[in-house]
């Protein structure tokens, strides 16, 4: 049963790491935790979000390349696109009309 939904609020679109922003995460990783103080453990954590940011944006695109609003696609893709995903089926959907992870450019 369909619902009628409206489109969540546009957010902003985040921006991928600098070179430098992945070098330092590069470090962070080869570092063990608890050799780590509390700035660097802020600036992994701040970066870490960062990250997720730009791929729940890459994902919700490429999402939407997959599933065109409106159009026709094979049999199966959605299954397909909900297993290689984190989403769930319907969310994915939501992300496909236009409902979930609207970002303004």
């Amino acid at each position: 049963m369909p619902v009628n939904l409206p489109p969540s609020k546009p957010q902003p679109k985040p921006r991928p790491l600098t070179a430098d922003q992945w070098e330092r995460l590069a470090r962070f990783e080869d570092t063990p935790d608890n050799a780590k103080s509390e700035a660097e453990l802020l600036e992994e954590l701040r970066l870490r979000t960062l990250t997720d940011a730009w791929n729940r944006y890459r994902i919700a695109g490429n999402i939407r390349a997959l599933l065109p609003e409106g159009a026709e696609v094979r049999r199966g893709l959605i299954t397909d696109v909900t297993d290689a995903s984190p989403y769930k089926r319907e969310y994915v959907g939501r992300i496909r009309d236009g409902i979930a992870a609207n970002y303004r450019d």
